[in-house]
């Protein structure tokens, strides 16, 4: 996306102070140098909580007391825009937005239009993304949360902490959610897929969650239904006592629980229509008895397998004891043969007894035997020590055994209520009462966990919703543009790399997984990670050849309007060769014309970078922006051409906030 900034602002908290405005231009490369504690650092984060970062790293103190509003003036295709952020104060963060035209003359004053949610619906609109789901306040900001221009600011920003990061590649990506967030949406920013495929994916990704909880409730229904099925065996062989059903009607169904419930209801739904007459046959007082002889037949048969299954687990049992009886016995019987691997060792080669020294040809045969013999012992302890074939068929033996005997219980449950059933004859009417009031109150327990939602029916409707979307994934031909993406983008990154004369271990590779960079030597079957590559300069030096190059992929005249901003912002890339020491200070801040002398090739290679960022610009037709932020001045970087001074605070009292505002 074509949009590059203009400047950048501060109103003061003081009204008569003027507003602070930082211009940048779109042809060069804008630095802005200074000593230490100026606020170099501070843009980026002012920048970016501008464009609605979700937490403020603006630091606290001088700058946040001293601005009422940060802000910043932008070009978006050629539309000017004026976007500004109220301070925190003493909040992690301000909603309040300020957005419209950039006007002629700079307010002296703001009054917000915006807050958070309404400032990013405009401004994806803005950036014409707004035809993607919007972040939805509610949502959870994860790896399947919808895509903002929010996303894209992994592209724009090298942070001093990032710039020469071996770990982290890309701005935030420090931290596994905004990782995870930014491997999603990559392929989306590098245009491999587009946005209709964007809001398919989403489609999927709404409809299979839809789908996995449908599944796990009709689980979870079948499961507490299994729980009814006793109580619903019970009412069965009652109502076929008591001739509300016969056993001809469920003999082919007998086994089946939804058809009993069926039946079950249809007899209460007679009932309620004052039709009970019309079910009522002949009682059935035999079926109990079949039943109950049924289950004698079962209960031994359960009770023989049982008992087979308890003598073949005592046998193992006792088996595996004796056999690590015997293994000790074996232990101690190895350690008495002190001194074998000595005996092997100090064997006379001519065939002298080492003993009294006569001569025999037998000695190292019997060596060898008696050394079979010892292995093989060792090998028949190791098997009874350690037998995990043996450990698995007595833990199967033993799951069996549970089974057998939670289905011998079943058994016993069914048969103990049976025996217990009123087998007389009397008062029959007034138990048919009775069992319909048993089960009413059985089928509306069963009502509040049965499939009252069809949910089958919900499952069939999904899957024919999935199904076109599914067609669409396998005709997009994804994994061929991603392989010609990739490849360009690689490509780049080692013509950048080469400009800078970087270490290479073979073939470079931007890590989609990883995020991070890796090289394949054609001659090794591992793969190394930029962690691997030693020294702060190389790490320097790919992190800013990664970004030329992606913006170099992304200047292309038919990649204009995809999602990353046109512009980068690094801080602080020399400091590889001039390390800040742990009270901030850097040597730059110093006098350079001891420093030219006696550091010419840190000097020469800090100068590198700037004659490799002002090639980048200009062979890409001055299609992105650069701005650097830096301890070096002019006398380094001065000559090389497309730089433009945006700001030099190296004398005392300069800085990102003025003197005067702090007085």
């Amino acid at each position: 996306m074509k949009l590059m900034i203009d400047s950048l602002l501060l109103w003061p908290t003081n009204p008569k102070n003027e507003v602070r405005e930082i211009s940048f231009k779109k042809d060069k490369i804008n630095i802005i140098h200074g000593i230490s504690s100026t606020g170099k650092s501070s843009v980026i984060s002012i920048i970016d909580y501008c464009l609605g970062a979700s937490k403020c790293a603006i630091p606290v103190g001088v700058i946040r007391e001293s601005v009422m509003w940060f802000g910043v003036t932008v070009d978006i295709m050629g539309h000017k825009r004026l976007i500004a952020r109220k301070t925190p104060g003493n909040k992690s963060v301000s909603n309040e937005f300020y957005l419209s035209p950039c006007p002629e003359e700079l307010p002296r004053q703001l009054i917000a239009t915006d807050n958070n949610i309404s400032f990013k619906k405009k401004f994806n609109q803005l950036v014409q993304l707004s035809d993607l789901p919007q972040s939805e306040e509610n949502e959870r900001p994860g790896f399947d949360a919808r895509a903002s221009y929010r996303d894209m600011a992994a592209f724009n920003f090298l942070p001093q902490h990032i710039v020469a990061n071996p770990y982290t590649l890309f701005f935030k990506a420090d931290s596994y959610q905004n990782k995870e967030r930014l491997q999603r949406i990559m392929p989306f920013a590098l245009g491999i897929i587009n946005r209709e495929y964007m809001i398919k994916e989403r489609d999927r990704i709404d409809l299979q969650k839809r789908l996995d909880t449908l599944y796990k409730q009709q689980e979870a229904n079948k499961k507490a239904l299994s729980g009814w099925k006793f109580e619903v065996e019970r009412l069965w062989y009652e109502c076929i006592e008591l001739g509300l059903t016969s056993v001809s009607e469920g003999k082919e169904k007998e086994k089946d629980t939804n058809y009993k419930i069926e039946r079950l209801s249809l007899i209460n739904k007679t009932y309620l229509d004052g039709n009970i007459d019309t079910l009522l046959s002949a009682p059935n007082y035999e079926y109990t008895n079949e039943k109950i002889r049924s289950l004698n037949a079962d209960g031994e048969n359960k009770q023989r397998e049982i008992d087979t299954l308890r003598i073949k687990i005592r046998n193992f049992e006792q088996l595996f004891s004796k056999g690590k009886d015997f293994a000790k016995a074996i232990n101690m019987e190895k350690e008495h043969i002190i001194g074998f691997e000595w005996l092997k060792e100090n064997l006379s080669p001519n065939n002298e007894c080492i003993a009294c020294g006569s001569k025999t040809n037998a000695l190292s045969v019997v060596v060898d035997n008696f050394e079979k013999k010892v292995s093989r012992i060792n090998k028949m302890s190791d098997a009874l020590f350690d037998n995990p074939i043996a450990d698995k068929e007595l833990d199967k033996l033993k799951r069996n055994l549970r089974d057998h005997q939670e289905e011998l219980h079943k058994i016993r449950k069914q048969k103990l209520y049976l025996e217990k059933q009123d087998k007389a004859t009397n008062d029959s009417l007034n138990k048919v009462y009775v069992m319909i009031g048993r089960i009413q109150e059985t089928l509306a327990s069963l009502n509040k966990i049965k499939n009252t939602d069809d949910i089958s029916e919900n499952i069939k409707k999904i899957n024919k919703q999935l199904t076109p979307l599914d067609i669409y994934f396998q005709k997009s031909d994804r994994e061929r543009h991603e392989y010609i993406v990739y490849k360009e983008v690689n490509l780049l990154i080692e013509k950048y790399a080469d400009k800078f004369n970087l270490e290479r271990r073979g073939n470079v590779s931007l890590d989609k997984k990883e995020l991070t960079l890796s090289f394949k030597d054609p001659k090794s079957v591992k793969s190394e990670y930029l962690w691997e590559v030693g020294s702060g300069a190389n790490w320097m030096g790919y992190h800013i050849s990664v970004f030329l190059a992606l913006h170099e992929f992304l200047s292309h005249p038919d990649r204009y309007k995809l999602p990353p901003f046109s512009f980068l912002i690094i801080d602080q890339p020399s400091q590889v060769y001039f390390p800040s020491t742990d009270s901030g200070e850097n040597i730059l801040d110093q006098n350079n014309e001891n420093i030219q002398n006696t550091r010419k090739d840190d000097i020469t290679a800090t100068k590198r970078i700037f004659e490799i960022l002002s090639s980048a610009i200009e062979e890409n037709n001055l299609n992105f922006q650069v701005i650097v932020l830096e301890h070096a001045d002019s006398s380094i970087w001065g000559q090389v051409d497309n730089t433009h001074e945006s700001a030099c605070w190296k004398d005392e009292g300069d800085g990102l906030i003025p003197q005067k505002w702090i007085r």
